[in-house]
């Protein structure tokens, strides 16, 4: 079972494989928005849930926002464009860089329709998110 597995990976496209290392549970540890950190026990209440390319927003257990993700590992800082399921943004992009190791990731994304981040960073002024995870 180990061996097919480990040929199951080595068949799978590069892309597959960075989305599969995206799923799962993600709980919140850091969430700054230009310039401001979000408080604690609102930190702690956030979990971010991948099934396949979708994310799954929830607070205390209910869900409060959905996106499709779209990755690229290969850009020089590794790209996620998301489109939210629904609200204001429905029609539009977040545009966004991540960095994954292990179990813990950080994405910096922009207001919707806005250049992607060039770095890692949500100062003031700069319309950035930044927000740091652990999988749970």
């Amino acid at each position: 079972m180990r061996h097919a597995v480990l040929l199951l990976l080595l068949f799978q496209s590069p892309d597959a494989v960075e989305l599969e290392r995206h799923q799962g549970t993600w709980r919140v540890v850091s969430f700054e928005r230009d310039g401001t950190e979000t408080p604690k026990e609102i930190i702690d209440s956030i979990e971010r849930i991948v099934e396949g390319d979708h994310v799954v927003w929830k607070r205390n257990g209910k869900s409060f926002a959905g996106t499709t993700m779209k990755l690229d590992p290969k850009a020089d800082l590794a790209t996620i464009d998301l489109a939210p399921d629904g609200g204001p943004n429905r029609e539009k992009v977040v545009h966004g860089i991540y960095k994954l190791e292990r179990d813990t990731l950080m994405i910096c994304t922009s207001d919707a329709d806005q250049p992607r981040p060039k770095e890692f960073n949500a100062a003031s002024g700069s319309g950035w998110t930044l927000v740091k995870f652990r999988k749970k």
